[in-house]
């Protein structure tokens, strides 16, 4: 019997708010995993670490 591979598919899309101000920075979908990505605030200039796990 073969072993059936499950996919990964999208369904929901978020927005990843900047924690200092609140401000809308990227968005991503549910099957996303992130760590160690910097990114900046071009609003309160809040330099911020990306971490997003599967649920």
């Amino acid at each position: 019997m073969k072993k059936m591979k499950t996919l990964n598919i999208p369904t929901e899309k978020k927005w990843y708010r900047c924690s200092g101000c609140g401000q809308k920075l990227l968005i991503y979908n549910d099957t996303a995993e992130c760590h160690g990505v910097y990114i900046r605030c071009k609003y309160c200039h809040k330099t911020e670490e990306i971490k997003i796990q599967k649920h």
